[in-house]
């Protein structure tokens, strides 16, 4: 069962614009970085440009869009408030732009007591969000969105333990001879709950409403929008709890996590194999890499352990699947909305209010599309031969980021173009004729 979204209770567009414009920014951040340090960023997954890179796409490009998803999506989707959305919805995005920044040197520079205000400002906003979001799906709320709501509660619950592993890593990096914690465990442990819980299960729970509404398939079935996405959770809490203790029931419960996250996809690219438009626009292409992406870090990560290996799931995991799947989705919302508030603009004058395909027109997505491929295929190829292909791969990751940022700011200006006519037009106002 799937709810209609209700945009009558939409936040203001500067709101999620504002997050989803800082995606870009971070992201031409990382390969810049990449660009620079070359193939020592991918010497190993443990290394001070490695950790910084990887925090930059998680950070400044994963949670940022999220955050801003959600401060969008749960209004018109269950109709819940977020408590001071706007108010807070800035100061969100003001610490986590400075504590994203903030870690990303702490790494780079190898200055321990950067990581203190890092750690400050990422634990107040995450910890705003969290609470902001709880209160508000504490609320009644109408049925049809059960399935994505169970998601989002789990994706946000799955945060808070990814929060607190990477808080305890940060004040471990800091202060090393305050907490004796195992690093490289609770390192692996902070990633899976990160990419598998929070990202992944937020991506299905989003991915429930807007995939029927705007790829025009069919529903999700009903097998998939029970109690999977919960099973799915209970299993992340298993092979955490076995970590170090019961081996062969972590690997299985990792096995069936897999499994599960592998249905979801296999089931979404189903959807869209037989969606009632036949011709693909640019954001189906962005989910067909997107998922098969998370298919092949699935498969590979059956494979022997290998640290070249382990970086190419990475880049699968972060680039492939969950950075494809945001470029994708802000293809769709961003003009969506842009369109929405245009026609609601200077009280619901429509005149030269452009249809929603003309806000970002094919060709400049489709060439974008076509950058974030190349990008993807050839930082997966330098994974392997990083000295020959790091910086061609951090190249290409540039021009994409700058594509994207080009066509979301052009779609803003558009926006505020069009809504500062609307309001300065005349106001036609009908005068009664006397009677006499």
């Amino acid at each position: 069962m799937q709810r209609i979204l209700s945009f009558d209770m939409n936040p203001p567009l500067a709101l999620p614009l504002r997050f989803f414009l800082t995606v870009p920014v971070f992201a031409a951040l990382a390969a810049a970085l990449l660009l620079w340090q070359g193939d020592a960023a991918l010497a190993t997954r443990w290394s001070p440009v490695t950790l910084a890179l990887t925090h930059l796409l998680t950070l400044g490009c994963l949670t940022m869009a999220m955050t801003g998803a959600l401060l969008q999506i749960l209004p018109v989707m269950a109709g819940i408030t977020v408590p001071g959305s706007v108010r807070a919805g800035h100061a969100m995005h003001g610490l986590l732009v400075a504590g994203t920044a903030l870690l990303a040197l702490a790494f780079l520079l190898q200055r321990p007591w950067l990581f203190a205000p890092a750690v400050a400002a990422l634990g107040l906003c995450f910890l705003w969000l969290l609470g902001a979001c709880t209160v508000g799906l504490w609320q009644q709320y109408p049925s049809g969105a059960d399935a994505s709501l169970t998601a989002i509660r789990l994706a946000l619950a799955a945060l808070a333990v990814t929060v607190t592993l990477g808080l305890l890593l940060a004040v471990s990096y800091a202060w090393p001879t305050l907490l004796a914690l195992p690093l490289l465990a609770l390192t692996d442990l902070h990633a899976t709950w990160g990419l598998l819980g929070w990202v992944g299960l937020l991506v299905i729970g989003v991915a429930f409403q807007v995939v029927p509404m705007f790829h025009v398939t069919e529903p999700y079935p009903r097998w998939l929008t029970g109690g999977y996405c919960t099973t799915l959770f209970l299993l992340l809490v298993a092979a955490s709890l076995s970590s170090g203790v019961a081996e062969p029931f972590r690997l299985a419960s990792l096995a069936l996590l897999g499994l599960g996250h592998g249905g979801f996809a296999l089931a979404t690219l189903w959807l869209l194999a037989h969606r009632k438009r036949p011709a693909a626009d640019v954001t189906t292409l962005f989910w067909r890499v997107a998922l098969a992406s998370l298919v092949a870090a699935l498969l590979a990560g059956a494979l022997p352990q290998d640290d070249r290996l382990d970086l190419a799931r990475g880049v699968l995991l972060i680039v492939g699947f969950a950075l494809a799947t945001i470029n994708g989705m802000l293809y769709k919302i961003v003009p969506f909305l842009t369109w929405y508030h245009l026609q609601h603009a200077g009280d619901g004058r429509k005149a030269g209010v452009p249809g929603i395909q003309k806000i970002i027109p094919a060709t400049h997505a489709r060439g974008q599309f076509a950058l974030h491929c190349a990008a993807l295929a050839v930082l997966l190829a330098a994974c392997f031969f990083p000295a020959l292909l790091t910086r061609p791969a951090a190249a290409l990751l540039c021009l994409s980021c700058g594509a994207l940022f080009v066509n979301l700011w052009r779609a803003t200006r558009l926006y505020a173009r069009l809504s500062r006519h609307a309001a300065a037009a005349p106001v036609a106002v009908s005068v009664p004729t006397p009677v006499h």
